[in-house]
């Protein structure tokens, strides 16, 4: 956590460039995609310790156009469809729908709390295949719930605590998120002897 907070002071007039540059592409929609995967490969490039510099969101969206609508419109279908599922069996005065609508919450836990390691592993992996992406996500978030769960709890608060102050939503919340997300992927992964201890003095 410590080190979101560190990495964004650290460079903190290029992580409102990039969140200014994500929220334009947002709006704009058709980019949506593309940004979100380039912000994530210049915060990735902050958690494994590597420089990093504005080019380095550019490329992220130029190289990952297709692969990154592929992996946003799977996570934007999930968790609608669950969502779908809890309003449904939820609006059913039937006990046993009630019970079915809370094992479909339980589902949307899960989904949200793998959902924050999609991008990161799109970058942290040496072979660029969603595939592998879904699968290694929902692998460490049911091994590692715990983890997984508190690290999806700290994102929610930086939302939470953006709102709260207006301004910073729009300069500094989707860099500190991805950061965040980034920094939690990698933390698991040296946890697990799957990515390098960080340098002296980091």
């Amino acid at each position: 956590m410590w080190r979101t907070i560190k990495a964004l002071y650290e460079d903190l007039l290029l992580w409102v460039w990039l969140s200014v540059l994500w929220w334009v592409g947002v709006f704009l929609v058709l980019p949506a995609a593309p940004v979100t995967a380039g912000i994530h490969n210049a915060a990735n490039r902050v958690a494994n310790y590597r420089r990093v510099d504005s080019g380095f969101f550019w490329d992220g969206a130029r190289e990952t156009i297709g692969k990154s609508w592929l992996l946003l419109g799977v996570n934007i279908l999930l968790v609608a469809g669950v969502a779908m599922n809890i309003r449904f069996y939820g609006s059913s005065p039937a006990d046993w729908a009630r019970i079915i609508s809370i094992v479909w919450v339980w589902i949307l836990l899960i989904i949200l709390m793998a959902g924050q390691y999609f991008f990161p592993l799109l970058w942290q992996q040496d072979e660029m295949s969603l595939k592998m992406v879904l699968r290694n996500a929902f692998i460490l978030a049911l091994r590692h719930p715990l983890y997984t769960f508190l690290m999806f709890l700290f994102q929610v608060l930086l939302i939470v605590v953006s709102i709260a102050t207006v301004l910073p939503i729009f300069l500094l919340t989707p860099a500190a998120v991805v950061l965040a997300m980034n920094f939690s992927l990698v933390g698991l992964l040296q946890e697990l002897d799957l990515a390098p201890d960080p340098p002296p003095g980091a």
